[in-house]
């Protein structure tokens, strides 16, 4: 962004959170192209596992606006992006959830309290919490952590498979309900190490379905690329 943008941005008061460009419209936090964007990348929700689901996927708009909601006191933006995904009602991924047994049961992945303090919140809980209001069902704190451990960002599958082992505990309510399904939650799928660990917590013989719902799903390298070709023959096409 070159001087003039930054003071453009300053004079009107707001800045993009997508592409960071100063913008009179914003919505309240992107530009119209990046909200198109945005738009366009909820119908590429993803099952990254069994029983698993991802609501967009990881690419340099939906990286910002995770940022901001983890690193910029945003937490307003979990329920923005839950609102703009395919999980609302009459979207194809809102079909499937509406077919899970009820009541629904959104479990956060926890934060260790050193990080809750920091942050002031556990974003995690603020998605489950936007899942609860779109879908139905309750946010239900049932798991603990244990450890405090390393950020997950730059470490390889096998050492995010050791970073998360027994960092968690359950914390279930001495009458677990009859029925219903319990879904984790979490900001980001990369390898499903930490959302598996919070599983394995609740032992073999959990009576109830189990599912795992994250905001993004990071893609391998080569699909990132693939899209960024993509973008860019369609711009000379055009």
């Amino acid at each position: 962004m070159n001087v003039f943008e930054k003071i453009g941005g300053f004079v009107f008061g707001s800045e993009c959170l997508g592409c960071g460009n100063p913008s009179e419209v914003l919505d309240p936090w992107l530009c119209p192209a990046c909200k198109k964007e945005l738009e366009n990348m909820s119908k590429s929700f993803r099952f990254p596992g069994a029983d698993t689901f991802s609501l967009f996927p990881m690419r340099p708009l939906t990286r910002n606006l995770i940022h901001a909601l983890k690193y910029k006191s945003i937490p307003g933006m979990a329920t923005y992006l839950v609102k703009h995904s395919c999980v609302v009602a009459g979207k194809t991924l809102g079909e499937e959830i509406s077919m899970f047994p009820k009541p629904l049961y959104f479990v956060p992945v926890p934060l260790h309290p050193a990080r809750l303090r920091e942050r002031g919140y556990n974003q995690a809980e603020k998605i489950a919490d936007a899942l609860a209001a779109v879908c139905g069902g309750r946010v239900c704190r049932w798991l603990r952590r244990r450890t405090f451990v390393v950020s997950q960002t730059k470490l390889s599958k096998e050492e995010r498979e050791w970073n998360v082992a027994g960092a968690f505990e359950s914390n279930l309510p001495r009458e677990l309900p009859s029925r219903g399904t319990v879904v984790v939650v979490d900001d980001v799928y990369t390898t499903g190490a930490t959302t598996m660990s919070c599983l394995g917590t609740f032992g073999e013989d959990f009576p109830l379905p189990t599912k795992v719902c994250t905001l993004l799903f990071e893609e391998p390298a080569t699909a990132a690329a693939d899209f960024a070709a993509d973008l860019r023959a369609e711009w000379n096409w055009s």
